[in-house]
């Protein structure tokens, strides 16, 4: 016996059923649920604290170059930055941006006859930062109370990074020397 149902718009065709096998029921909810789909989490006996304190350390070792660039940068740890720097020079004598970092560790250490060396180095092989080697030249020999010679460094910075509010600010400040 053949036996065909309509279910949910879609023709259903049912070889040998009963029509009431055909029609079963189905216990849908109305709105889905998934509460037994997905199981809970269970809480954690641990209290909060106890789940953070369970880390690891990593320690990563920097290489000479970064731990120069950072003590450049930040102005911290400056014994260290300039032994880094000191090994960055020694290791590529012809970096121009080692010399430019160790010049300003050397600027945060005080030593601005030695920065100057260094930046005039940097000016010298060309480094990638020229425009800031000038401006810290500048600034050492400002240190130095050699103003014209600074302000001719804060110039030539200003020409080659002229979107540099720094150099510029400097340039405006030294007006008085290029006249």
């Amino acid at each position: 016996m053949l036996r065909g149902a309509v279910f949910a718009g879609c023709a259903v065709v049912m070889i040998g059923v009963s029509t009431a096998a055909a029609f079963q029921t189905l216990d849908v909810p109305e709105r889905p649920t998934f509460s037994d789909k997905i199981p809970k989490k269970q809480k954690s006996r641990r209290s909060s604290e106890q789940e953070f304190s369970i880390t690891g350390e990593i320690e990563i070792e920097k290489s000479d170059f970064v731990a120069c660039s950072e003590g450049a940068a930040s102005g911290e740890d400056l014994v260290n930055a300039l032994d880094a720097c000191d090994a960055v020079v020694d290791a590529a004598p012809d970096d121009g941006d080692a010399y430019y970092f160790r010049g300003i560790v050397l600027s945060h250490l005080g030593r601005y006859e030695d920065a100057e060396a260094d930046f005039t180095s940097a000016i010298e092989m060309g480094a990638d930062r020229l425009g800031e080697s000038y401006y810290w030249r500048g600034v050492s020999k400002e240190q130095q109370n050699r103003l014209r010679d600074a302000a001719a460094d804060f110039r030539k910075a200003a020409e080659i990074k002229p979107e540099w509010s720094a150099a510029r600010r400097k340039v405006d400040e030294y007006h008085w020397a290029y006249e």
